[in-house]
C-alpha cells in the first residue's frame, strides 16, 4: 500500500511538472509551418502561425531582398519575449529566390504591445505583395515575376 501511494504521488509529481513545462515549449515556437506553392507562374508562400495575428505593416513596399514585416500576436496572456530565432525549414519556392525568416517578439522591435517582427531574407530581390490569411493565423506572401529588364554582360537591358 505504501508503495502504490509513492508511484501515485510520483505520477502526480511528474504530470504537474509537465503541465508547466509543455505550455512554455508550445510558446517559445510562434511560425507552425511555412508552405510554398507555385499558381500560374507567381510563387505563393504562406506563414502559418501558433497563435492569432494581427497584420501592421511591412517594409519595403513591394520590392526588396529584405522584407521587414510587422505584426501583433492577438489573445495571449503571460507571453515570453522571444528572442531572435531563425525558422530553418523554408521550403524552396518553385521558380522563386531561397529564403529564411527570422523572427522575434522582444518589446524593442516595434512600439505596439506584443508585437511579433518577421525578418524574411531573400537571396535576390523581388516583388511582392503581402495581406493577411482569412483564418487569422496566416500571412501570405505572393512572390511576383520580376518585369524590370535583365541587363546583359555588354550593361544592355533585355526584356525577360
Amino acid at each position: 500500500m505504501i508503495e502504490f501511494r509513492s508511484k501515485v504521488r510520483w505520477l502526480s509529481a511528474l504530470v504537474l511538472l509537465l503541465g508547466y513545462a509543455l505550455p512554455l515549449v508550445s510558446r517559445a515556437q510562434l511560425i507552425d509551418d511555412i508552405e510554398a506553392r507555385t499558381v500560374q507562374g507567381v510563387a505563393e508562400i504562406r506563414l502559418q502561425f501558433t497563435v492569432p495575428v494581427r497584420y501592421i505593416k511591412h517594409f519595403p513596399e513591394e520590392r526588396g531582398e529584405m522584407i521587414k514585416l510587422y505584426l501583433q500576436t492577438v489573445g495571449l496572456e503571460d507571453r515570453e519575449e522571444i528572442y531572435p530565432r531563425e525558422f530553418v525549414h523554408t521550403p524552396p519556392i518553385p521558380l522563386g529566390s531561397p529564403f529564411h525568416v527570422v523572427y522575434t517578439t522582444a518589446r524593442t522591435c516595434f512600439a505596439i504591445q506584443d508585437p511579433l517582427c518577421l525578418d524574411i531574407q531573400f537571396s535576390k530581390p523581388v516583388r511582392f505583395r503581402i495581406r493577411p490569411g482569412n483564418d487569422g493565423r496566416s500571412i501570405l506572401l505572393t512572390v511576383l515575376p520580376d518585369s524590370e529588364p535583365v541587363k546583359d554582360k555588354n550593361g544592355q537591358k533585355n526584356p525577360r
